[in-house]
């Protein structure tokens, strides 16, 4: 908020002069000038992921939708042609539950398809990512969850009872009712499967999980083969067989000689007449332990030094 003050002519030297005096320190002003790019900057990024978002919720509600019309036509149909069939378990009960569950979850479908749609032009009408939903935009999706639980809980009990009526087969209900027993059936094997569908997902992903392992592990040699050393370069380097060297007795001194040293990448200790290869920056391995490395990396093991190329 600007104040201009004006002040008389008395005061300054007879001439009246209209002073401008801005109430927003400079310090804020540059920070808010600053803080505008970076909004505008920002609104962009938000609009895509919220479009993303909405496009993956819109594709799963599509493929919910298509499923709930087709087993709602496919029961509807059964049931306006089995009308003289008598079943002994009251099957056509059953069916006619699970019709009214999937029209519930239509209304239930629709009204995240309306939250879905709110959210949307809120997130385009305010780019402001900290802004928060109103109340009654709360109590709406916290009635849809209460409805959404409500109703799993009712399928999962009336797949429990369809299991119960349909399997019990001690009466011939096959033979009084070959549809609405076809039918039940269907109904409760798509519903085991949505049931194990994240078990069948996980079993699906340990299974590929060892190809996809050695898929990537043989691009992974592939793309080393360029960091490995040539064999040219490897019989370059020195090798020997290795003698034990006695320091104390050529020192002169009686006390037990120290341990043999190791190869610090199979962790075995050196041999007597074991080959060994020594590297340009001095360290020393089993010949076949180096070799192996030196193809795949051209390096020191220990320190990182490069061969020379």
């Amino acid at each position: 908020m600007n104040t201009r003050y004006s002040f008389p002519s008395d005061s300054l030297c007879n001439s009246s002069t209209t002073v401008p005096y801005s109430s927003s320190p400079p310090a804020t002003e540059d920070r808010m000038a600053r803080n505008r790019p970076a909004a505008r900057a920002g609104a962009p990024s938000f609009l895509i992921r919220t479009a993303m978002r909405i496009s993956r919720a819109s594709t799963w509600m599509t493929l919910e939708l298509l499923a709930l019309l087709v087993q709602i036509s496919i029961i509807t149909f059964t049931l306006s042609i089995s009308k003289k069939e008598s079943p002994i378990w009251p099957m056509r009960i059953w069916i006619v539950g699970y019709d009214i569950g999937c029209l519930l979850s239509l209304l239930l479908l629709y009204g995240r398809y309306r939250q879905l749609y709110a959210s949307q032009v809120d997130g385009f009408s305010l780019p402001d990512v900290e802004q928060q939903r109103s109340s009654e935009d709360s109590r709406f999706s916290h009635l849809m969850n209460k409805c959404r639980t409500s109703l799993e809980l009712f399928f999962a009990i009336w797949f429990v009872m369809g299991n119960v009526w349909v399997f019990d087969s001690r009466f011939g209900s096959f033979q009084r009712a070959p549809n609405l027993h076809v039918l039940c059936i269907s109904l409760l094997a798509w519903n085991a499967l949505s049931y194990s569908f994240p078990f069948l997902l996980f079993l699906l992903l340990c299974c590929c999980v060892p190809l996809i392992s050695s898929v990537l592990g043989y691009n992974m040699n592939m793309g080393a083969a360029d960091k490995g050393a040539s064999d040219d370069q490897i019989s370059r380097l020195p090798s020997w067989r290795y003698k034990r060297v006695d320091s104390n007795l050529e020192a002169g001194n009686s006390a037990p000689a120290n341990e043999d040293p190791e190869c610090c990448i199979c962790l075995a200790k050196y041999k007597e007449k074991e080959e060994v290869r020594k590297l340009p920056c001095s360290h020393m391995f089993h010949l076949k332990c180096v070799d192996q490395w030196l193809r795949i990396l051209s390096c020191c093991p220990l320190c990182k030094q490069e061969l020379e190329r």
